[in-house]
C-alpha cells in the first residue's frame, strides 16, 4: 500500500526574493551548462545554487558544490529567505504551459511518499538508471539533508475522485505562491485541514505509484535511507529519511503530456542501400515537398507519423538533401520477436523497441549506444532540431517517433519491466524550488 504524509514545506518568502519566477528552476538533469550559468546570474537566491551548483577548478573534499549548497541552505534559513510552514500540509501544484500551440494545465499533489523497494511493487519504475547521476544526488542529499526537487509519479484515478476532491479543496482559496514565467505558470495551495489529509491518505493508500520522472532521485533516497538506518542505534521506520518528496498526478489528467525522444544516427554510408534494406521489412514512402503544405518540413511528416501510428508502428525519416520518408511497420510485434526474441513481450508493441532493436541494430547494423560511449546514437526531443542537425551534416539521419501512450508506460511497469532508455519525456518537468522537503524536521 502507498503511504503519503503531509509535511511542513520549506518555501521562499516573497519579501526576501521578489519575483518567485526568478528563483525556481528545472530539475538538474535538463539544465545545460549555459542554462546553469544563466540561472546563477538570474538571482542570488535561485534554487540552482542548491540543486545544481557550479563546480570550480579548485574544488576539494572540503569545498565543492555540495558543501556550498549546504552552506547556502543554512544561510538562507538563517536569513528567512526560506521559511518552513507552521503546519504539515499536502500541496496542490498546478502547472500551466503551452506546447505546439495548445494550452495545458497539469495538477500534482506534493507530498511525502514512503520509500519502498521496487520488489514490493507499491512504487514501480519504467526506466533504468545510471550510476553517476545517483552518486551526484546522493552527495547532495548527504550535504543538505533535504529533497530539493520532487520525484514525479502517477497514480490511477479512473473515476476522478481524487481530482474532484483536490478541486473542491482549493476552490475559493487564494494560492500561497504563484510564479509566472514566459512559458509556464506555477500555482501552489497548501491543504492543512486534517479531515482533507485523512481522506487523501485513505484514498491513495491502495494506489500503485508509477515513477514518471525522477528514477535517480528515488533510488538515491532509498540508498540514503539504508545508509542512515545502518548507522542508527535504533530505527522505528517513522524517521523522515523513510520518505521522499514526490508530486503525484493522475494518469487520467488531461494535462499529462508525454513527448517522444527522437533518434539521431551516424550511418556507415548514406545512400539508397540503406533505404532498400529498410524496404525489406517495412513500407517506405517518400514525402514530397508538395505534401508539406508550406509548413516546416518535419511538421507535416510528424502529422503523417501520428496518423499512420494509429494502426501501425510508424516513423519519420529525415534524410540529407531535405528528403523525408514515412516508414510503416504493419506487424511491429512480429518484427521485434524475429530480431530480438530475448526482448520482453510487453516491449514488442513499443515503437522505440521496433526502431532500436529491430531496424537500427539488426537491419542497419548500427550500434545504438550513445555516441559519447562509442556508439552511433544521439537523442533529440525536438523534431525540427533533429531535421536541422541532419541538413547541417552533423548526423546522417534522424528517426522521428510518436509519443508513448501513458497506458503503455503503466503496462510495462505493471509487467515488472522497464522501457528502453530515453523512451519517454514527460513534459514539462516539475519545477524545482516551489517546496523543499527538509529531512531535519
Amino acid at each position: 500500500m502507498a503511504e503519503i504524509r503531509p509535511f511542513r514545506g520549506l518555501r521562499y518568502q516573497a519579501g526576501q526574493i521578489g519575483d518567485l519566477a526568478g528563483v525556481i528552476a528545472p530539475p538538474y538533469d535538463i539544465i545545460s551548462p549555459d542554462e546553469q550559468r544563466a540561472l546563477h546570474a538570474r538571482s542570488p537566491h535561485n534554487i540552482v545554487r542548491l540543486e545544481y551548483g557550479e563546480a570550480h577548478d579548485d574544488d576539494s573534499e572540503e569545498n565543492n558544490r555540495y558543501t556550498r549548497a549546504a552552506a547556502t541552505l543554512a544561510r538562507w534559513l538563517a536569513s528567512d529567505v526560506l521559511v518552513q510552514d507552521d503546519s504539515p500540509a499536502f500541496y496542490v501544484y498546478d502547472q500551466e504551459f503551452e506546447h505546439d500551440g495548445a494550452r495545458y494545465r497539469r495538477r500534482a499533489l506534493l507530498t511525502r511518499v514512503r520509500l519502498e523497494e521496487w520488489a514490493k511493487a507499491t512504487v514501480r519504475p519504467h526506466e533504468h538508471t545510471m550510476a553517476q547521476p545517483k552518486e551526484d544526488r546522493l552527495r547532495l542529499l548527504r550535504a543538505c539533508r533535504a529533497n530539493v526537487s520532487p520525484v514525479f509519479a502517477l497514480y490511477r484515478d479512473p473515476q476522478g475522485a481524487v481530482s474532484s476532491a483536490l478541486q473542491d479543496a482549493i476552490t475559493g482559496r487564494d494560492p500561497v505562491a504563484v510564479a509566472k514565467g514566459a512559458k509556464e505558470r506555477h500555482t501552489l495551495w497548501p491543504l492543512s485541514e486534517e479531515r482533507v489529509q485523512r481522506w487523501l491518505k485513505q484514498q491513495l493508500a491502495p494506489a500503485t505509484l508509477y515513477i514518471a520522472d525522477g528514477h535517480h532521485r528515488y533510488e538515491t533516497a532509498l540508498a540514503y535511507r539504508d545508509e542512515r538506518r545502518a548507522a542508527a542505534a535504533s530505527w522505528t521506520g517513522q524517521e523522515t529519511d523513510n520518505f521522499v518528496l514526490a508530486g503525484l498526478t493522475a494518469a487520467e489528467d488531461p494535462g499529462l503530456l508525454i513527448l517522444p525522444i527522437h533518434r539521431l544516427v551516424q550511418l556507415p554510408q548514406v545512400d539508397n542501400s540503406v533505404l532498400e534494406r529498410l524496404r525489406q521489412h517495412l513500407a517506405v514512402e517518400e514525402i514530397t515537398p508538395t505534401q508539406s503544405h508550406g509548413q516546416a518540413p518535419p511538421h507535416r511528416l510528424l502529422e503523417l507519423v501520428a496518423e499512420r501510428g494509429r494502426s501501425a508502428s510508424a516513423f519519420g525519416l529525415c534524410w540529407p538533401g531535405e528528403r523525408l520518408f514515412l516508414l510503416t511497420a504493419d506487424d511491429p510485434q512480429g518484427l521485434v520477436a524475429h530480431f530480438c526474441p530475448e526482448c520482453p513481450t510487453v516491449w514488442r508493441s513499443l515503437d522505440v523497441a521496433v526502431l532500436e532493436f529491430a531496424l537500427l541494430r539488426r537491419v542497419l547494423g548500427i550500434d545504438t549506444k550513445p555516441i559519447e560511449e562509442g556508439g552511433s546514437l544521439a537523442l533529440a526531443p525536438d523534431a525540427h532540431e533533429a531535421w536541422q542537425q541532419v541538413q547541417a551534416g552533423h548526423y546522417s539521419a534522424a528517426f522521428l517517433l510518436n509519443p508513448v501512450p501513458v497506458e503503455k508506460v503503466l503496462a510495462v511497469a505493471d509487467a515488472g519491466q522497464r522501457m528502453p532508455p530515453k523512451t519517454t519525456f514527460f513534459y514539462p518537468k516539475l519545477a524545482t524550488g516551489l517546496v523543499i522537503n527538509r529531512l531535519d524536521d
